[in-house]
């Protein structure tokens, strides 16, 4: 049975083959271009601090394409269900082939497992393959960006990326013996991946454990790193507040040493068009903090962890779903 289920899955598996030697050839050449760069530029001074313009250009240089290779790793495992996970039982069914391995002395939940395992197997190694790669060659950036919580980079490292393949793989299993047609089961399981893997990311892992809370003062560097300030009367939010070492989750407005709303009308002064480092310094200089929420980056692999009990989870009570339709639905 082991057999046949890998001569029906061969050519995938070549497809499969052929894309991941691709993948290694480029993350090779990117990989030695970053590691290049990076022993050049920055090894000599990253652990006693680097001049900002060099890191600053090093980051730019490779922003686009660590975040194209994050996204790639991203959706390996998506299109791995819907392509390998969704046809396996659905083309079988839809043959009509299935009937003739149940009635070689093969049972139903043989049949399954024996097709889950040898094709899952081959999906979660393909998808740990391509993060080892990754990992390797973007190596150098992450260390000098540090934000192992940014949602793209922590679904594309460490051991996530192997839970998403099996979750992904099964859920393309299971919507292949739901909806019996292939073609549908690949829309569904994309679907379906997508809405997971937006939602987790959004509503779940912050809320992993206990988060953290800080007042983070915004003085001239603090303000010079968030992605946005706004100013609404007294009200001052700062967007993308970042601490050292920390995930922030959330920031709250921002408030004096007495905890009150800053004046408006020294609000109103810091305004200078045109002049965004003066803006920052006038209120670099009020003394000024927010309270914030924040996961520390120690946290980073029970994160991971947490994670991966979550999709395998996933993926066991989908697997059991198709051993208990195929049982009782499937003709």
């Amino acid at each position: 049975m082991t057999w046949v289920a890998w001569r029906q899955f061969r050519t995938q598996a070549i497809f499969g083959a052929l894309a991941l030697a691709l993948a290694a050839i480029y993350l090779l050449v990117i990989g030695l271009s970053i590691h290049g760069d990076y022993d050049r530029s920055l090894a000599g001074c990253i652990a006693k601090g680097c001049a900002p313009g060099l890191v600053s250009g090093f980051q730019d240089t490779y922003d686009t394409v660590v975040m194209l290779t994050d996204l790639a790793v991203a959706a390996a495992p998506g299109l791995l269900g819907a392509f390998w996970g969704a046809p396996l039982i659905s083309g079988e069914l839809a043959a009509g082939t299935h009937r003739l391995a149940w009635h070689q002395s093969v049972t139903r939940s043989r049949w399954l497992a024996v097709k889950l395992l040898v094709v899952g197997l081959a999906a979660v190694a393909f998808t740990g393959l391509l993060d080892l790669l990754t990992a390797w060659a973007t190596n150098p950036y992450e260390t000098v960006r540090s934000a192992p919580f940014s949602s793209l980079v922590f679904g594309a490292r460490g051991v996530v990326p192997l839970s998403y393949a099996a979750f992904a793989f099964t859920l393309g299993a299971a919507a292949g013996l739901l909806l019996r047609r292939p073609v549908a089961a690949m829309g569904l399981t994309l679907a379906v991946f997508a809405a997971v893997q937006f939602a987790v990311p959004t509503a779940l892992r912050s809320n992993y454990l206990p988060a953290h809370t800080a007042d983070i003062r915004l003085d001239a560097t603090t303000l010079a790193h968030a992605d946005g300030i706004v100013l609404n009367g007294s009200s001052l939010v700062i967007g993308g507040i970042s601490m050292p070492d920390a995930w922030v989750v959330t920031a709250g407005r921002a408030v004096d040493s007495a905890g009150n709303p800053p004046s408006e009308a020294k609000l109103d002064d810091c305004l200078m068009p045109g002049r965004f480092d003066g803006t920052i310094d006038c209120l670099a200089d009020q003394d000024l903090h927010v309270r914030a929420t924040y996961q520390p980056n120690t946290r980073y692999w029970p994160f991971q962890l947490i994670e991966v009990a979550l999709y395998t989870a996933l993926s066991a009570g989908l697997a059991g779903f198709c051993f208990l339709w195929i049982r009782r639905r499937v003709n």
